[in-house]
């Protein structure tokens, strides 16, 4: 689902104010953004010109608004959190502290950027991949068939549009290839949220984050990790083990 902010005159107080009315999170406004950044496509109508040209050199693809006003740390906070936006259908919509938030229905416009490498190793797609996650939405690798019937693997990255291009020349720069294709998709994703919670595994509590949605409970695997090295016990036991009581509080309506 999008969520498209849209404001004349904002400040932090005020954005934090607005978005805690209407999603129930609690935080700073930057822990807000990035807890709802795991559940929702944010989305922004325009920006107001920062103060700072440094910031505004990161605001490529925006649409500045100059009767639009805020503070230079919140607009630098909304471009990193939030897309730009043309077009979308109006939901439901809030207005709180003069912000209005427009949930829409709307799929997410995506790109997706692939190539084909044929003389590289596991290793290296490995640490190009790494580097690509840090900016990508999700990518994949494919083994596949070239010409010649040589073996060769196809890179594949989902991005948002702002930062496709510098996750193309990423690509070129850490992989043996001269190009990459980009075209556009569309993506239907399902409502989640992030949450923390306490659970007792042999003994003792623990707290991690769950991706909760209408359809499954997910417990994040770097939490996951921890634990079991904590508790000194095989990964995939204490998964099971997370997920078989993360399941149980669920029936149970906890």
């Amino acid at each position: 689902m999008k969520v498209v902010i849209d404001f004349d005159e904002a400040n932090e107080d005020s954005l934090r104010k607005a978005l805690r009315k209407v999603f129930n999170v609690e935080g700073d406004l930057e822990n807000i953004f990035k807890s709802l950044s795991y559940s929702f496509d944010l989305r922004l109508t325009a920006l107001p010109m920062p103060k700072d040209s440094r910031i505004l050199r990161e605001l490529k693809g925006f649409r500045i608004d100059l009767r639009k006003s805020c503070e230079d740390r919140v607009i630098e906070l909304l471009a990193r959190y939030c897309k730009p936006i043309e077009d979308f259908t109006v939901g439901d919509v809030y207005e709180c502290e003069g912000i209005r938030i427009i949930l829409s229905d709307d799929l997410e416009d995506l790109l997706v950027l692939e190539t084909n490498v044929d003389d590289t190793t596991g290793e290296v797609l490995a640490y190009a991949m790494e580097e690509i996650l840090k900016d990508a939405v999700d990518a994949y690798i494919f083994t596949c068939i070239g010409k010649k019937g040589r073996p060769c693997f196809m890179l594949k990255v989902l991005s948002d549009e702002r930062k496709a291009m510098d996750i193309a020349k990423k690509m070129c720069r850490e992989l043996p290839t001269l190009g990459v294709r980009i075209y556009k998709v569309k993506r239907y994703k399902v409502d989640r949220k992030t949450i923390e919670k306490t659970v007792e595994l042999f003994g003792k509590e623990f707290k991690l984050r769950v991706k909760v949605s209408k359809v499954s409970i997910k417990p994040e695997f770097e939490d996951v990790k921890r634990i079991a090295k904590e508790l000194n016990k095989p990964l995939p036991l204490v998964y099971r083990e997370i997920v078989r009581r993360l399941n149980h509080e669920d029936s149970n309506g906890q």
